[in-house]
């Protein structure tokens, strides 16, 4: 059976080989620390697919104060027309209990899910130059809604609409593939490849890369279970290693644990 990730590597495939006439969006989930932006973002380089994000957490409803979705989705002007996808993260934090229990919250989700299914019907008003807004087309973007959800395992689209997700929304986003949180080997592979460690070994000559891995490694095994940031855990140790001139235990304990919220049942 194929694995999650095969499937997102096929629609995105599919996507990019019909020059965006075959536009399959869907919707990631999986625990903090599966890799869902960070598998989006290889996929695309992979591909050679143009690939934005936006964070959903702090979307407003068009007329409020906020980053709405019209200067969210700017970036589409620059696409070209080439096929585009357009990661969306933290869409779960729309349905968080505590910011959707108020009516003005709840208006705001509304909103915001209204303003996605016009968007997805291929056109969008955005903020242009000059702060005109600007209709354009969407007809070459996939868009992908990427959410832990506390970190629920086989989520299928009746809890997602449980959670708040309009049926009209589900009826254009119809696919939900779950991931897993990523493994040790995969935190290994992804440090030893990584870009930012490339940048930092280009400027610092007397320090060996192995060493730093080994290092950085030790630290990711130790809070490996309580790691709830994922792969951007690895960035944060790079960093530390190279700035602070090694990495402090309690410092990456604390970066690693992010407390889970509570959504709405």
């Amino acid at each position: 059976m194929d694995k999650p990730i095969d499937k997102i590597r096929r629609i995105m495939t599919i996507f990019k080989a019909s020059s965006a006439e075959v536009r399959p969006h869907f919707i990631v989930t999986g625990p903090s620390g599966s890799g869902k932006s960070h598998t989006i973002a290889c996929l695309a380089e992979e591909l050679d697919l143009n690939v934005f994000d936006v964070n959903a957490a702090g979307l407003t409803k068009e007329g409020t104060s906020g980053n709405s979705l019209s200067k969210a989705l700017t970036p589409i002007l620059h696409s070209g027309g080439q096929p585009t996808v357009c990661f969306v993260d933290e869409f779960d934090k729309l349905f968080i209990s505590g910011n959707s229990n108020s009516a003005l919250a709840h208006e705001t989700t509304n909103g915001v899910q209204n303003e996605f299914l016009k968007v997805l019907e291929g056109s969008a008003s955005v903020f242009g130059d000059y702060g005109k807004y600007i209709t354009i087309d969407t007809s070459h973007v996939l868009f992908v809604f990427a959410g832990a959800f506390n970190g629920e395992e086989d989520i299928d689209l009746d809890r997602l609409r449980e959670f708040g997700l309009k049926t009209e929304f589900l009826g254009r986003v119809g696919l939900a593939y779950g991931l897993e949180k990523v493994s040790l080997e995969d935190m290994r592979n992804i440090l030893e490849h990584s870009p930012l460690l490339d940048k930092y070994m280009a400027l610092v000559a007397d320090v060996e890369r192995q060493t730093v891995c080994k290092e950085i490694m030790k630290v990711v095994k130790d809070n490996y279970e309580k790691n709830t940031i994922g792969v951007r855990l690895i960035n944060t140790l790079i960093h530390q290693y190279f700035i602070e001139g090694g990495i402090k235990a309690k410092e990456a304990k604390k970066v690693a644990f992010q407390k889970k919220l509570s959504l709405t049942a």
